[in-house]
């Protein structure tokens, strides 16, 4: 049976992985309390005594305003972390899958990013998720790494991702603002992770772009994600959406306006579509019920 450790182990993919653990696998979750990204030594120690076949690294500092600010903590869990469990790994002989962003490109260009497409950050964020997914391909020609964009899913516990604050913000009857200057693709966590569990099967390495088919603008995100739950009886209706700039919310960081990833990569190696996030949408709200 191969034994996988995961980290982030509360997070919102870990919980998609958790859901999904086929039976041929041992899965292991573990925090950041067991698993430090930040303390190469404790990495070390845990590698040594559990002894896995491969790590699936879903922990990250990914509040992106704050790495502005943060910026030692965050470089430490972003880029040299997963830098440093990428060459632990190596050296033991296990494969490591690791997650990038979209947000390493600078958002340019107007039709989807591919895999060969140069990267241009424009944050401290980007620029050190950057940096980390250079370490691990680095690090060994088996490791993965998966650049995503906009996860959202259920949770337990977790609800602050962009579906949850417009529900939220809708039920509360203040009034919603999106941004019509930034386009990504939303991506539903349980797909991701059933990317993942896939890859780790065809014995895939090197760098995908792993998200769901269609970019959009966070206004018409919003508008869509209000409009399927009016209809799933989560709101009696769908409150107006007032389309504003990336501006209007003074963030002293700067977001590329497009990132919108293409997964054609992705899709041919797996051997099918990858998927809409809109279906992804109508399973989280039908659990949110």
């Amino acid at each position: 049976m191969k034994r996988i450790l995961v980290t982030g182990g509360d997070g919102l993919l870990a919980h998609a992985l958790r859901e999904i653990a086929p039976r041929d696998f041992e899965m292991m979750f573990l925090g950041r309390a067991e698993f430090d990204l930040a303390r190469p030594e404790v990495m070390a120690r845990q590698l040594a005594a559990l002894r896995p076949h491969l790590v699936i690294n879903t922990a990250a500092y990914n509040q992106v305003d704050r790495c502005e600010i943060e910026r030692d903590p965050s470089w430490a869990v972003n880029a040299t972390g997963p830098e440093a469990l990428a060459q632990l790994c190596a050296a033991r002989d296990i494969r490591l899958v690791h997650y990038g962003t979209d947000y390493v490109f600078d958002g340019a260009r107007k039709t989807p990013y591919s895999e060969t497409d140069p990267p241009n950050p424009l944050n401290h964020y980007a620029a050190g998720k950057l940096a980390g997914e250079r370490g691990v391909l680095r690090a060994s020609p088996q490791h993965l790494v998966l650049r995503t964009s906009w996860l959202f899913g259920w949770h337990p516990t977790r609800t602050k991702t962009f579906v949850h604050t417009i529900l939220k913000t809708a039920r509360e009857g203040r009034p919603l603002k999106a941004t019509t200057d930034q386009a990504s693709v939303p991506t539903f966590a349980p797909d991701l992770a059933q990317w993942t569990l896939e890859l780790i099967r065809l014995g895939a390495g090197g760098l995908f772009h792993a998200v769901n088919d269609e970019g959009v603008s966070r206004f018409d995100w919003a508008k869509i994600i209000l409009e399927e739950a009016v209809q799933r009886r989560l709101l009696p209706a769908a409150p107006p959406v007032e389309p504003v700039l990336s501006s209007f919310f003074n963030s002293a960081m700067r977001r590329p306006e497009y990132t919108v990833l293409s997964n054609r990569k992705l899709s041919e190696r797996l051997g099918r579509p990858a998927g809409s996030w809109r279906a992804g949408l109508r399973k989280m709200l039908a659990r949110m019920r």
